[in-house]
């Protein structure tokens, strides 16, 4: 009885028709980016966290909380700057930053758990260019792989004296930089290449259509689950602009 319930608060969290998570991906990021203002900015954090937290991902919603709360702190600070063309030089940084970094949070957070069979089966349920379908299989298959790898980087390092501190990046920039970013990216090479051949090993570039053992369909609680989101992010823009338009 235990069993079954816990496989139905997995089911709860985890089985979100696949198209619904790529739907608020891009809710997110196009919000963001058509939006200038802090707190429509802050209301789709807010949201963001929720959803990890909903998932019970709690070490990502705790990551994902400092990632933004960093970037809310430098735009304030930014604030403070004497100089005109500097403030402007990094305000512009960090506007590009807070808005692009919710593109890779949001993808993070769709392929956590993500069963990519499921994932190629409703993207050929809605008619995707087979070239489209590979690319986004490899795409949310790589994120948590390169972030394992990234980790198993940062443990090597700190075996050997180099950790990736702040206090070894300020004194040793290049240094550092070079024992974390060179071997991420030759790994990243050779991860990349094995993803694209086990996505043609399951058929992906096949002209005719893939079967799939799970049934894969748009349920009511999908629709639901959509809805609240998008009704609360554009909900948040319309706030904003009307206080704008109201002086408030």
């Amino acid at each position: 009885m235990k069993l079954e319930i816990e496989n139905k608060r997995e089911d709860i969290y985890t089985s979100l028709d696949p198209r619904m998570k790529l739907l608020m991906l891009i809710l997110f990021t196009t919000a963001t980016y058509i939006s200038r203002s802090t707190w429509v900015l802050l209301w789709d954090y807010i949201i963001i966290v929720a959803l990890y937290m909903i998932r019970r991902l709690w070490r990502g919603a705790w990551r994902t909380g400092i990632l933004f709360g960093s970037f809310l702190i430098l735009e304030f600070l930014i604030g403070f700057i004497p100089h005109e063309g500097t403030k402007a030089a990094l305000g512009l940084i960090i506007f590009f930053l807070e808005r692009t970094s919710i593109f890779f949070v949001m993808g993070n957070w769709m392929a956590t758990k993500l069963r990519i069979s499921d994932f190629s089966t409703a993207l050929q349920n809605m008619h995707f260019p087979k070239g489209a379908i590979i690319t986004l299989a490899v795409v949310f298959r790589y994120l948590p792989t390169v972030s394992d790898e990234f980790r198993s980087i940062k443990n090597t390092m700190k075996l050997r004296g180099i950790g990736l501190t702040f206090k070894n990046i300020i004194l040793h920039p290049i240094k550092t930089g070079e024992y974390a970013i060179v071997p991420l990216i030759i790994r990243s090479m050779k991860i990349a290449d094995e993803l694209a051949a086990s996505a043609m090993t399951r058929g992906l570039d096949l002209e005719t259509k893939r079967t799939s053992y799970r049934e894969i369909r748009l349920r009511l609680k999908d629709f639901v689950a959509a809805g609240i989101v998008v009704i609360a992010v554009i909900g948040g823009i319309a706030v904003n602009s009307i206080l704008q338009k109201g002086g408030i």
